[in-house]
């Protein structure tokens, strides 16, 4: 018994020695700096960064553009930017579309864009361009409005993401919801809503709203990470896992003041950002400087990746696997590399040798129909249905994806979920610097 408990104990000695040294080959540096209060973050196909600055409270929150040479260029100026709660509120989460569209988070306030989801074309904008100002939005959706004709006593559409039928499902840290934008139609909707949580201490109210915050879309289900309210106790926040019905169940709990939820493009695990740790004393409370971290699941185990971070706020994986990651009160962007051997889960042999599209099965079909591809590295994977007139009419994926196999099902209807005629159409797969292009027959 002896000889095992001491071969147990070297052989948790041994695994916390690699640990330390794979850990210890983690490297954060600054990338981009003199930004004001960033937030999100989005990643082109060309590798420049975009950021949300929200600003400092005199209508100057901003969208810029940092490029591989680390410059700042600004994109979008005049963001509104005020002060709510204490604290300056303005553009917050980016996303880019498949169309080159930008859609912007735009936080609480009391002007005509704040509590909004704006959209505005990126075409022909080359950075060193005059930017580009409010009169180019192509379009804004108050979610902030909607959300208070719910009921909500307060409202703050966060972030996004895309999901079935092509729309838009915002989650809403004011409502403590998920709010669902037909982009076909611009109807809205309450998808989803988070229950508060139990406050465990004699401080605060004795339920904390769940505030949810980053929002994944993976395998026809959401997942979205959950802040927690006041009084802000540590271990006590959650990421939730949302099913195409609206039904929510918790997927992770433990967690400290999530902001942000992502997808490691390279082996497929849910990372997660660590906004700080709150304290009540001593005085005065708040959130410690420096006590924020980057984390990731691995088979519900909670790996450190980075922390000591000064109030981390968004995070966007780049196709290498680099992580980029906002400061809002440094007012900079931080790159974090990562060894291969600590991120490189899957083996080898197991990844599939070349990229390629596979015939659907089956074919021709009714009602539905599979789709099979395969990546031999992680990137942007874009899938879209096509008519023969070469006219979009879904788009099935467009995310980052792991090197894997994958397989995705179409049910013959268009992106706003209307049933296609017969006849043949194009699936085209965009993926890994190369195109490629099917035939496939629907029959009803």
């Amino acid at each position: 018994m002896k000889v095992v408990k001491n071969s147990r104990m070297l052989g948790a000695i041994f695994m916390l020695l690699i640990a330390t040294a794979v850990f210890s080959q983690i490297t954060v540096s600054d990338y981009a700096t003199g930004l004001k209060a960033p937030i999100g973050l989005e990643i082109d196909n060309q590798g420049r960064l975009w950021v949300a600055e929200q600003g400092t409270a005199n209508n100057d929150s901003r969208i810029s553009v940092v490029t591989t040479d680390r410059m700042v260029h600004p994109f979008l100026t005049g963001l509104p930017s005020a002060i709510v709660e204490g604290e300056p509120t303005g553009a917050e989460h980016l996303y880019l579309d498949a169309n080159g569209n930008l859609l912007i988070l735009q936080g609480e306030g009391s002007n005509f864009l704040s509590e909004a989801v704006l959209t505005i074309s990126t075409a022909g904008f080359t950075p060193g361009d005059t930017s580009r100002k409010i009169d180019d939005l192509k379009s804004v959706h108050k979610i902030g409005r909607f959300s208070l004709s719910r009921g909500a006593t307060a409202t703050n559409p966060y972030a996004l993401a895309i999901g079935p039928e092509n729309n838009l499902f915002i989650v809403d840290a004011g409502l403590n919801g998920i709010v669902k934008l037909e982009r076909c139609t611009g109807n809205l909707g309450v998808f989803a809503a988070f229950a508060p949580i139990r406050n465990p201490t004699p401080v605060g109210p004795p339920v904390s709203d769940a505030v949810p915050t980053g929002i994944v879309f993976r395998n026809n289900k959401f997942y979205v990470s959950g802040f927690h309210g006041f009084p802000f106790v540590p271990d006590s926040s959650r990421i939730y896992e949302v099913d195409l019905n609206g039904n929510v169940s918790v997927f992770k709990r433990g967690l400290t003041s999530v902001v942000d939820l992502a997808i490691d493009p390279r082996d497929g695990n849910f990372v997660f950002l660590q906004f700080g740790r709150f304290a009540l004393g001593p005085p005065p409370p708040g959130f410690r400087p420096n006590t924020g971290g980057v984390f990731k699941l691995r088979a519900g185990v909670i790996d450190t990746l980075a922390f000591g971070l000064n109030f981390p706020s968004g995070m966007r994986f780049a196709a290498n696997g680099d992580l980029f990651v906002s400061s809002l009160a440094d007012g900079k962007v931080l790159k974090i590399t990562f060894p291969t051997t600590a991120v490189e889960t899957r083996p080898s042999q197991g990844l599939p040798k070349e990229f390629g599209l596979a015939q659907n099965y089956p074919n021709p079909f009714n009602p539905a129909t599979k789709i099979n591809y395969a990546l031999s590295k992680a990137g942007k994977v874009v899938l879209k249905i096509f008519n023969l007139q070469g006219q979009e009419v879904r788009t099935l994926v467009n995310e980052f994806q792991p090197a894997g196999a994958f397989e995705v099902s179409w049910n013959g209807k268009d992106n706003a979920g209307r049933q296609l005629s017969n006849g043949t159409y194009l699936y085209q797969i965009e993926a890994q610097g190369s195109v490629q292009t099917k035939k496939m027959v629907l029959l009803q």
